[in-house]
């Protein structure tokens, strides 16, 4: 099914998105392909979505599986929440965030709309917190983000500002930094 659907990237482009699904599943990030509108149409069956969407809900965790799933197309890519927890920060509690907590967190931006992502230990963080501070806690098998090198809106790229590899793949886990943000 997935095949008749997926949009065709560029040989470079394909192979970037190939290479970074495999990596997270790699590392026990799980992913799932992720329908991106663009210019007014959705690469999904239905065609007419205005938001990004989980294509079928299949959670990859095995990087052959990723490797076959982005072989020669455009799926964006969703990391699921399920190992992890998520921080989706506006720009001026992330820059603050990312600032103290420098190199020790995978931490994304999405240019479009300058939220910041942190990748935390599932249960860092209260999710009444996060929304006192306007974001939304990512969390659970259920609920997923877009993940670097996925473009939504306008073709912004979200992108890693402190890659996983950096962090050996682990996510943060929780210290006074966060607390001191989302408190005080």
């Amino acid at each position: 099914m997935l095949s008749r659907l997926q949009p065709r990237l560029s040989g470079s482009h394909a192979r970037r998105f190939r290479r970074r699904a495999r990596e997270y599943a790699a590392h026990q990030w799980p992913v799932a392909a992720l329908a991106v509108p663009r210019l007014g149409r959705c690469p999904c069956e239905r065609g007419d979505c205005i938001e990004p969407h989980l294509l079928d809900g299949t959670t990859i965790n095995d990087p052959e599986q990723a490797e076959e799933t982005w072989a020669d197309h455009g799926w964006g890519i969703a990391l699921i929440t399920s190992r992890f927890d998520i921080v989706d920060l506006p720009a001026r509690y992330g820059a603050f965030l990312h600032e103290q907590l420098n190199t020790r967190c995978p931490t994304a931006t999405v240019p479009h709309d300058r939220r910041w992502h942190f990748v935390m230990e599932p249960g860092s963080v209260d999710a009444d917190l996060v929304a006192a501070a306007g974001g939304v806690l990512h969390s659970g098998p259920d609920d997923w983000i877009a993940a670097s090198p996925t473009r939504i809106d306008a073709g912004f790229r979200i992108g890693w500002i402190v890659p996983p590899v950096h962090t050996q793949w682990r996510a943060y886990r929780r210290s006074d930094a966060v607390g001191a943000l989302l408190l005080g």
